[in-house]
């Protein structure tokens, strides 16, 4: 890789293992705050965090809805024993046959600048993305789709986190990482695995994550509303591909 950043990554083996463990087993692992805490400084979290204030209006909104802001990237991904590298990739339009709703469409969104791309709290996390996908399918090289999304809901008013309802993604893995959740209620997540009841849950503080498989498992999360002012939801979706079949 021409030009890349290194993440050795903030946790052991031992506890990637117990995710990875976990995803193999359900399809998808849940992990809190303070389990991804030590992954980052918190200077780096805030560092990262400030990029969710910088977004643009998604207008790809099939109900022409004004409550999605987004930015998106991609980044080629290669783990090693070393530790995880990372190039930027050109800027691409963002495709989602898998998904009705966004068939046949090619989507357009600002870019992410490669600043942050590259930021020490974006490779922690798509580093420990990386290295959890390659633990559980063997895989060490990925295109990674980022995803910066915040969703508002105004007071009186909904954001929809998913417009598309349940669904897959039409990825190999997919990470999702909250960074910021403010005056809102609502947001619970909920996983459908194979051939089980489903399980609902809320990702309430800064670096509450999920991962799931994305073969195995589909997913939704029901809308946000504000309890005052406008409620808030930032979240870093983290896409995992094979190189060449995003």
């Amino acid at each position: 890789m021409s030009a890349f950043g290194v993440a050795m990554g903030g946790l052991t083996k031992k506890e990637r293992d117990r995710f990875a463990n976990l995803t193999v087993r359900d399809g998808y692992t849940v992990m809190r705050r303070e389990d991804l805490r030590p992954l980052m400084t918190e200077e780096d979290f805030h560092s990262l965090r400030r990029a969710w204030d910088d977004l643009y209006l998604d207008t790809e909104l099939a109900d022409g809805g004004k409550y999605r802001y987004r930015r998106y990237g991609r980044l080629a991904v290669e783990v090693t024993e070393q530790g995880v590298r990372f190039a930027p990739l050109p800027h691409a339009t963002f495709r989602q046959d898998v998904i009705p709703l966004w068939q046949g469409k090619d989507r357009a969104f600002a870019p992410i600048s490669e600043e942050v791309l590259l930021s020490t709290g974006m490779r922690a996390l798509v580093g420990f993305d990386a290295q959890l996908a390659s633990a559980v399918s063997g895989r060490t090289s990925w295109t990674v789709g980022i995803h910066l999304v915040r969703v508002i809901a105004p007071l009186g008013a909904v954001g929809k986190p998913t417009p598309e309802g349940r669904h897959r993604d039409g990825h190999l893995f997919v990470g999702m990482h909250l960074l910021r959740r403010d005056n809102c209620e609502g947001g619970v997540s909920t996983v459908y695995p194979e051939q089980r009841e489903p399980v609902s849950l809320t990702l309430t503080d800064p670096l509450d994550s999920m991962f799931v498989d994305d073969n195995r498992v589909m997913h939704e999360v029901s809308p946000t509303r504000a309890v005052e002012g406008d409620g808030i939801r930032d979240m870093l979706l983290v896409d995992l591909n094979a190189p060449g079949a995003e």
